[in-house]
């Protein structure tokens, strides 16, 4: 019997440690939200910009001379490397913003810039994805 006991502790408390679980009631278990995911398909990108393109707005961060050879029409350019996270603080939060830049490393890395400062971004890849999905170049 008394090992009967034993297992059952044991049992119990492998689930308490491995968070099968929990040792608090029910009421005071927190709820965790998950997180947006930081990426948009440019084809949904494109969807949703065509829909409704005043809500969103394609912002550009490779260099001026990237941009200058084909950019997304309408799109803003915020270079990357220049003071990146001054130059946003003009942006309005109102809007959502869909990054992209050449191959999409420096979209990946400002989406989360502009998600810490409170801006509702994603990071849409590279600029050959972005007009492929049908966004119009000029």
């Amino acid at each position: 019997m008394r090992n009967k006991v034993a297992i059952v502790i044991l049992l119990w408390w492998g689930g308490v440690a491995c968070g099968q679980i929990s040792p608090q009631p029910a009421s005071e278990k927190v709820t965790v939200q998950q997180q947006e995911p930081l990426t948009i398909a440019p084809a949904q990108a494109y969807k949703n910009w065509k829909a409704h393109p005043d809500q969103y707005v394609v912002l550009d961060v490779r260099t001026p001379s990237e941009y200058q050879s084909g950019h997304v029409k309408g799109a803003r350019n915020v270079d990357y490397y220049a003071d990146f996270e001054k130059a946003i603080q003009n942006l309005p939060k109102d809007k959502v913003y869909y990054l992209h830049c050449a191959s999409g490393r420096r979209s990946a890395a400002a989406t989360e810039i502009l998600r810490k400062h409170g801006f509702k971004a994603y990071n849409m890849g590279g600029f050959g994805a972005v007009v492929q999905a049908g966004f119009p170049t000029e």
